[in-house]
């Protein structure tokens, strides 16, 4: 082998070296970024889990409410009659 081909094969052999370095950090930071989206979702969805437990706290409430002022409505009709 000659000098000029070691040489060559030496800046093909670094060449492929960072090529595979910038593709393997490249991938790990796709990796990166896909795990904080899907963090980011988490906590979203998290969020709106606890806002429709409120919710319906809320609504469990009304219908009480609701169910108490009927029976109160049907015992006034009641004693109408």
């Amino acid at each position: 082998m000659s000098m000029g081909q070691a040489g060559m094969l030496f800046v093909f052999g670094f060449a492929f070296l960072i090529a595979a370095i910038v593709i393997v950090s490249m991938l790990v930071w796709a990796s990166t970024k896909k795990a904080q989206a899907s963090a980011a979702r988490e906590a979203n969805y998290r969020e709106l889990a606890a806002k429709a437990g409120e919710d319906a706290a809320e609504v469990r409430a009304s219908l009480a409410e609701i169910k108490g002022r009927l029976a109160s409505v049907e015992r006034m009709l009641k004693e109408v009659d």
